[in-house]
């Protein structure tokens, strides 16, 4: 009776460490499987990435291959190489989205007039705030008592998101800016009259008579849906005011607006970008996003060109 009790309870002990020893397996399996599933993951994700990155370079090939047209101008449109999203297929079901816009047709942020500036925000009182934290040092400009407290930046801008220390900044009006205003462009560099947006028309000092006449221009027959029957501007000065008088009959030479469009101000062509990337796996499905600003030209002696001023990892 002793023996088959003593049998019995090492059966009973066996069963148990067999029971402990199976859940522990299944639990191995089951961690192992999950990093297994985790690894494959991460490096889906590090793969998007690179094609991500790979897609910044990609447009910049693209941008360096596009400066000069076939007629030896050098001017930038809607209709461009470069312009809007385009896919660049990779091995293993997986893709590159590229999308290209130009900083040029917005107002150049480090040199807009507070007049413009207004003009675009609808508030003069944050169109000052922005040329005070521009220019030099004045104590006048700070709010140490404000909640939070505020110092003027005195000194150009050098990211979008720097606006939004501004007092008096809201969400409508930083989209306008960032929508509208680049850090990026330098003072020499003229609005693309080829790209610019209505908004920065206007902002820039024209009427809207004149506005409707460019868009119409850049538009042609076929509206913004197609590129096909666009005008173009492809020299600034006062080429720009006959090329209006020729294809709408307005002669807009002698006014302000004529003036304003016939002045450095304007330019047809642009020279920094930004660019937005996003790399795309399928099995397992990953994405990645690169946004990036690319200067064609300009990128100071012994840097090749185009450049990249700026990079961002999302």
């Amino acid at each position: 009776m002793r023996r088959a009790g003593c049998c019995g309870s090492v059966l009973i002990i066996s069963l148990s460490l067999v029971a402990v020893l199976s859940v522990l397996a299944v639990s191995v399996g089951r961690q192992l499987s999950l990093d297994v599933r985790l690894t494959k993951h991460r490096l889906a994700r590090e793969r998007a990435m690179a094609l991500a990155r790979s897609g910044v370079y990609l447009a910049s090939e693209r941008l360096a291959r596009d400066a000069a047209e076939s007629d030896g101008k050098v001017y930038d449109w809607l209709g461009d190489e470069w312009s809007g999203e385009w896919i660049a297929p990779a091995p293993n079901e997986a893709e590159i989205r590229v999308e290209i816009s130009d900083e040029g047709r917005k107002l150049r942020l480090n040199d807009a007039t507070r007049e413009q500036l207004g003009r675009l925000t609808g508030d003069d009182t944050l169109a000052q705030a922005i040329v005070d934290a521009r220019d030099e040092p004045d104590p006048a400009e700070d709010s140490p008592a404000g909640t939070p407290p505020y110092f003027a930046k005195n000194g150009p801008f050098t990211a979008p998101e720097e606006l939004a220390d501004l007092p008096g900044m809201t969400q409508e009006r930083y989209e306008i800016l960032e929508g509208h205003t680049s850090p990026y462009a330098a003072a020499t560099e003229p609005l693309n009259l080829n790209t610019a947006t209505p908004e920065v028309l206007r902002a820039a000092g024209l009427t809207e008579n004149a506005v409707q006449l460019v868009l119409a221009y850049r538009e042609g027959p076929d509206g913004t849906a197609s590129h096909e029957q666009d005008g173009i501007f492809t020299e600034s000065g006062l080429a720009i005011l006959q090329t209006l008088k020729d294809a709408a009959g307005v002669d807009l030479t002698g006014t302000e607006d004529g003036s304003l469009l016939s002045s450095n101000l304007f330019g047809v062509a642009s020279t920094v970008f930004t660019v937005a990337a996003e790399g795309v796996t399928a099995r397992p499905a990953a994405r990645a996003r690169v946004a990036a600003v690319v200067r064609r030209a300009g990128c100071g002696e012994g840097r090749p060109e185009p450049c990249i001023i700026a990079w961002r990892e999302l």
